[in-house]
């Protein structure tokens, strides 16, 4: 067992609550004990996100446990039904609910012909694996379950899937990616999985002509979508100058769009000016060293980054398990390091002595005395994101990482 002195890896219960609780009209319900729903509250509010859904918890007492008697999830479901009237419930299994082994996919079963809301069980309870086993369980869960057959396909339109909560500065990359499908292609986004949406939102997503994947956890939604309404899709996210033009050259030779001259010819200007800058500005100095950390697609894409910048990339560290199907490039094959531990990181950093930190909260924490650091990534201890103009991903995104960057090494 781990030693933590600041926060253990959130489970599969924490990520599909993440998930979801952005959503508009939709009603969540734990059956477990009360102070467990209050501590994912507490956790969604350290992301810089907002419960849009209604959140509820059944309660659990000693007779509940010892007797495994369900009565008061299956009243409390039909209570909301009859309350709310929500068209979904995500009803959740809660750790203790787990263990004593009730079987909420049958009881969700058993009570959907007595309710006007459809009911979609979420058996983890916290025991399958960390927090990303919980976001594509959940954002399956809404491709199957929620999403319904296409009336009327909406030219020119996608959906962006895997932008939630859990991603730092979700708001702003959601925004920037936006910008630049219409500026590069005229193009629209129909439906976020997760952030900004609402569950009728959600179920018609299969109106939009293709789906946008931005981390390897929504790729079992897609692959859903893409068997059941046809929906053609690619996973990727844009970070850097180069990383970004090669994205939008992967959305237009996929779905057979043309690339705006004049915006693939900016960004190819500004990528060229900014870099020379960013090169000057410590021409003649000691190779800059870094260390990057978070989510998978997060902290290889940024890692990418800088070794465009020419920035020695000495690890990066996943804040996770690794996920199933990732391909690790040859360059950060042999830097790459999966769910450390919290004395792990303490010893990466003690033996590559980075110049720049690019991590988030705990990592920061741990590399107090690092000359520069930045936060791009979750846990999340102090920082306040309210504007969405500041992206990590896109042409935009790069310039603001630049500009951060910058400021932070000349201190």
């Amino acid at each position: 067992m781990q030693l933590y002195k600041f926060l253990p890896l959130a489970s599969d219960r924490m990520g599909a609550l993440w998930t979801l609780a952005t959503i508009k009209d939709c009603c969540i319900l734990e059956y477990g004990p009360a102070g467990t729903t209050h501590y994912g509250i507490e956790g969604l509010m350290q992301l810089n996100a907002s419960m849009e859904s209604r959140l509820f918890t059944t309660h659990m007492d000693e007779t509940d446990i010892v007797s495994g008697d369900s009565d008061r999830l299956e009243r409390t479901i039909r209570e909301i039904d009859a309350v709310y009237r929500p068209p979904v419930i995500f009803v959740f299994a809660s750790s203790i609910s787990s263990i004593i082994g009730t079987d909420i996919e049958t009881i969700c079963q058993a009570l959907q012909p007595t309710t006007q809301a459809k009911l979609i069980a979420m058996t983890g309870g916290g025991f399958r694996g960390d927090f990303t086993w919980g976001v594509a369980e959940a954002l399956t869960a809404l491709a199957n379950h929620v999403v319904a057959p296409p009336t009327t396909k909406q030219a020119k339109t996608y959906n962006i899937i895997g932008a939630n909560a859990d991603c730092y500065n979700f708001r702003s990359d959601i925004r920037e990616i936006k910008s630049m499908m219409a500026e590069c292609f005229g193009l629209k986004a129909a439906t976020v999985f997760t952030a900004d949406t609402s569950i009728a939102d959600i179920a018609g997503a299969a109106n939009a002509e293709f789906n946008l994947i931005t981390r390897i956890e929504g790729i079992p939604c897609a692959e859903a979508l893409k068997q059941a309404h046809g929906m053609p899709y690619i996973y990727g996210s844009p970070y850097g100058y180069q990383g970004s033009a090669l994205w939008l050259k992967q959305v237009a030779d996929a779905f057979g769009q043309n690339c705006d001259a004049a915006y693939m010819a900016q960004t190819a200007n500004t990528s060229r000016q900014h870099t020379m800058y960013f090169r000057r500005a410590f021409y003649g100095a000691t190779q800059i060293s870094c260390v990057v950390a978070g989510n998978y697609d997060q902290a290889t894409g940024i890692a990418g980054f800088m070794q465009e910048l020419g920035i020695d990339v000495r690890k990066v560290l996943v804040n996770h398990a690794r996920p199933n199907g990732t391909q690790v490039s040859a360059e950060l094959a042999e830097r790459i390091i999966f769910a450390p531990s919290e004395e792990l990181r303490r010893q990466v950093l003690h033996d590559e002595k980075p110049k720049l930190l690019l991590g988030d909260g705990v990592l920061l924490e741990i590399g107090a005395d690092v000359p520069a650091k930045i936060q791009v990534a979750n846990p999340n201890f102090y920082t306040t994101l309210l504007f969405d103009g500041t992206p990590f991903v896109g042409p935009r995104g790069a310039t603001y990482l630049l500009e951060r960057m910058l400021n932070e090494l000349r201190h």
